[in-house]
């Protein structure tokens, strides 16, 4: 990114996104592009894939609280995630490339009720920490 290219921040604020969520987004889909370069797929991302990816993402760490948190960062549609990618690429975050907005119109969008995450596994209980 070049050094008079715009913070995150006013460019979230004035946008109507939330600066966590445009973190993440960036982060999702830098991860995303480093593992299919790394199975030789090259880096390039569908408008799917960073949707799916995306939303996987969020409900992974905030569960039932998904709809809220994504309300908040104003991201809960794939529209919305198109508007914000497009945005993360005209500031210099993200590099162009051949999807449009309308790809991310076409993603069904997701569920009102997001299911509760399944429990962790049980923890195996010791009775010393000795280990004797």
């Amino acid at each position: 990114m070049a050094e008079n290219a715009p913070s995150l921040v006013p460019l979230a604020r004035e946008n109507g996104f939330g600066e966590e969520g445009l973190r993440l987004l960036l982060a999702v889909i830098h991860g995303l592009s480093m593992r299919r370069s790394l199975a030789g797929d090259g880096p390039h991302l569908g408008a799917e894939h960073v949707a799916m990816g995306f939303f996987h993402t969020v409900q992974e760490r905030f569960g039932v609280l998904t709809r809220d948190v994504l309300e908040h960062w104003g991201l809960e549609s794939p529209a919305l995630l198109g508007k914000a990618v497009a945005l993360l690429v005209d500031a210099g975050f993200l590099a162009r490339s051949s999807d449009e907005l309308d790809d991310y119109d076409r993603i069904p969008e997701p569920p009102e009720e997001w299911p509760e995450p399944p429990d962790p596994p049980p923890v195996r209980e010791t009775t010393s920490w000795s280990g004797g």
